[in-house]
Formats: structure tokens, sequence, C-alpha cells
């Protein structure tokens, strides 16, 4: 024997082994990537049969995978084919196509909590607030931002849509909010949605955009979650989408009915005014809508009026009175309210049917605060209807609503030569006052600063 213990046929013995067990192992491994490539290439991908809502009123019915793990890169490469699934089907029901892929990013609960919660904090909510609050109607409360974790949301400014991880592929409600996202971002492609809410100068018309988008968007979900859209529970889906779209800004906020409805106005109101859109001339009216929107609620309340008329809301002017006022006021507010507010204003204290129909009759307003830099404020909401009897029934409105809400107020008698009713309350003075169309309503500190600002209002 040599050396190395083995004798040449022994050495030649060994070396042929080793090359056999090679051969096999490679054999083995190609084998099991083959195999797990041509599984994967046979795992089913369903395809939705294309079909459109201008052709039939029953849409296809919303796919329901077979559940799925939700961990790793599994998770997300199922998600992305179910989410292929939904938008095709979108796509389909909505009759737009998309001018470019929309990015994905998945994000677990922690992380689209914290980017949500980031994105409704840049948009400024105290400024939209603002006039609600000035008014009266919401508390004077600090904003405390906090949204939660939903299964999909698009937001425009990055152009981005956002997947939750960990979230059951089957729920009926996730799809549906997967589509409601989707069909936000083919909205924004075609209609730029963020150029549409900037052109949007006042409380009133930056409503009446939302509205549209929302209204859209919410039909669209309902023609995607419900076979017939007859049985659609249309009050949940504008929930889900309101929620998924829209934080919570604190406790006490929450609790306000009137924030409340103000926050679900563009998924309810905006619903039936896209509806009504449709109806008159399907998709394409609907798409004929992002170039003329509605420019107030009161046509989004009244979608007859935005069919059938071309003009907007009539323009009201308030001069500035800090001249008759002693130094330190600034402008806090100069805003146009609209139609929904008034009647939600009135709503806060009188029968519902009594403040919608008075609101009915609205045409225009132009509402304006002055704050003192000691914190007193002086606030004039001027607005004009459509005709005089629609102007004195909002005046008697007005002054029913003032005797509610400032109980105790006590009358008093305009100075001489100024117009209309007059009391003293426990935080200042108010006036409810009317010239033709024009109905006025001032509330300041105190009598005396009534008098001066009324004095030059027209």
């Amino acid at each position: 024997m040599s050396v190395s213990g083995f004798t040449p046929g022994q050495r030649r013995t060994v070396i042929m082994l080793v090359i056999a067990v090679v051969v096999v192992f490679g054999m083995l491994t190609g084998f099991i990537v083959t195999s797990l490539e041509r599984w994967e290439s046979l795992s089913p991908v369903p395809v939705e049969p294309a079909v459109s809502v201008l052709d039939t009123p029953r849409p296809t019915s919303t796919p329901v995978p077979s559940p799925m793990s939700d961990e790793g890169i599994l998770y997300q490469v199922q998600a992305a084919r179910l989410f292929d699934q939904i938008a095709h089907q979108v796509e389909m029901l909505r009759g737009l196509s998309p001018r470019a892929e929309v990015p994905l990013s998945f994000l677990d609960e922690r992380e689209m909590t914290a980017l949500l919660r980031q994105f409704h904090q840049d948009r400024d909510p105290e400024s939209q607030l603002l006039p609600y609050a000035a008014l009266g109607m919401l508390p004077d409360t600090p904003v405390s931002v906090r949204a939660q974790a939903v299964a999909g949301v698009y937001v425009p400014e990055q152009e981005q849509l956002y997947v939750a991880t960990g979230r059951p592929p089957s729920d009926a409600d996730d799809q549906a909010l997967l589509a409601h996202a989707y069909a936000r971002s083919l909205q924004d492609q075609h209609f730029d949605l963020e150029a549409m809410d900037a052109r949007a100068a006042t409380t009133d018309a930056a409503l009446a955009v939302r509205a549209l988008v929302a209204g859209d968007a919410v039909l669209m979900t309902a023609l995607y979650r419900y076979e017939n859209p007859a049985e659609a529970d249309w009050d949940r889906l504008a929930d889900l989408a309101a929620d998924a779209d829209q934080p919570s800004y604190g406790a006490e906020l929450d609790r306000n009915e009137a924030w409340v409805r103000v926050q679900r106005f563009p998924y309810w109101q905006g619903r039936q005014f896209v509806s009504e859109v449709f109806r008159a001339g399907g998709w394409d009216a609907v798409n004929q809508a992002y170039t003329n929107p509605p420019r107030s609620t009161e046509q989004v309340l009244h979608p007859e009026r935005f069919l059938e008329e071309a003009d907007g809301p009539t323009r009201v002017v308030v001069p500035d009175v800090r001249a008759v006022l002693d130094e330190g006021w600034d402008v806090l507010v100069e805003d146009t309210l609209g139609e929904f507010t008034v009647g939600l204003y009135l709503d806060t204290e009188l029968p519902s049917e009594h403040a919608w129909q008075a609101a009915a009759g609205w045409d225009g307003d132009t509402f304006v605060v002055w704050e003192h830099e000691d914190g007193r404020r002086l606030l004039v909401w001027r607005t004009i209807w459509d005709g005089n009897a629609e102007a004195v029934e909002f005046e008697q409105t007005l002054v029913e609503f003032v005797i509610q809400r400032y109980l105790p107020a006590w009358p008093l008698d305009p100075p001489e030569g100024l117009p209309g009713r007059w009391w003293e309350t426990g935080t200042g003075a108010v006036s409810v006052s009317r010239a033709a169309r024009y109905v006025v309503f001032v509330e300041a500190p105190d009598p005396n600063t009534l008098m001066n600002v009324t004095e030059v209002l027209p």
C-alpha cells in the first residue's frame, strides 16, 4: 500500500464515488428548481371578464381568493396579484384606463397609521376647522390627529397607493376599500385632484369639489362591491370610505354631530349628487363634471341646479370695518360657507326640516371674522338669497335661531336710523337685518361696536 493508505485501484474507486454523488446532487437540485418554477407558472390567476357599467347594471362579482400567508415576500406577491384583479375590474367598471402604473407600497399597521397621521397633519387641519369654530359650531379645542390603519389608501401628494399587510384578503370590506383607493388613483391621473382642490378657494367650493370626487369613488365602490347596486348599503360604504380618507381630530370633535356631518358630506351627499349626474349621462357626464365642477354645496344638495345652470353663487361684498374699530384688529377668517353650512348651523338649534327649508334659497355669502389682539372677536356674515321671499324666510328663521342660541338674549332698540333686530347677550351683542335680498348677521363684543360696524355695512 502507498503512504496514503490506499492502493491505486482503491483511489480510483473513491474518486468515481465522489463524482457520482456530485452528479446526483446536481440533478436533484435542478429537479427542485424546475418543479418550483413549474408550480409558480401553473398557479391559477383568475381573470375577470371585461364588463362595463354602461352596458349592464350588474357588475362582475368581487373575486374572493383562497387564504394566503401574511408574511414576507410571498404575502406581497399574492396581495399584488389580488390588487391586479381588483384594478382590472375597477378600470372596466369605471371606464378609465390608467395613464401610468400606480406604485404600491406595503406597510404594517404601525407604519400605516404613522404615515397617514403625518399626511393629515401636513394638510393643516386647523385651517379646515377654523371657519366652523369661528362661527361657534365647533368647540375651541386643540386638534389631535389620529389615523387608523386601513386596507389601502391612495395619497395624491405622492401619487402612491399604500396597502396594509396582515389583513385578511377575503374580507369583502377590505377589498372594497382597495377598489376605492384604486378608483381615487384613476381620478388623480385623469383629473389632477390636487389641482382641483387648490382651485377651490373657499370652504363652500372645497366641500363641493370633494363631494364630486368622493361621490364618484363611493359610487364606483358600490358597483364593485355589490352584484346589484340597488341592494348596496350606501351608508356603510360612505362611512368606510370616509374613515379611510379622514382621520380623527380628537374625542371632543369626534363626538360633535356638526363636525361629523361636515366630514361625511362629501361621501353622503356626494354619492347622491354623482348618482344623479350618472343617471343624466353615464360616466361621460361624470367625467365632464371634472372640467366644470360644482362651485357650491348648493349645487351638490340640488343636483338639478348643477345640471341645468352654468352660473355659480353670487359674489357678496363685506367691507373692511377696521376703520371704525380701535387699534389691534386683524382679519382672522374671510370665507364663503355655502348652503350646507347655513343649513347645518340652523339645524344645531332648530328643527331640521325648518332649518334646511330656510337654507334652500341661498345664493351666496361672505363670512368675515376680525380678532383683536386681546382675544375679542367681531363676526359679520352677509348673505344673498334667490328672491325677496327667500330672504324674508331666512331672516325670520335666523331671528328664531338667535333667540334659542344666545339664551338669555335681551332685546335692544337699534340706534336711530339703523336696521334690524338687536340683542344683548352674555358675551356681547348681535343683530339680524335685511335689505331686499340681503340678510346680515353681526356678532360684536359689545353694543357700541355693533353700532359702529352696522353704520358702515352696505
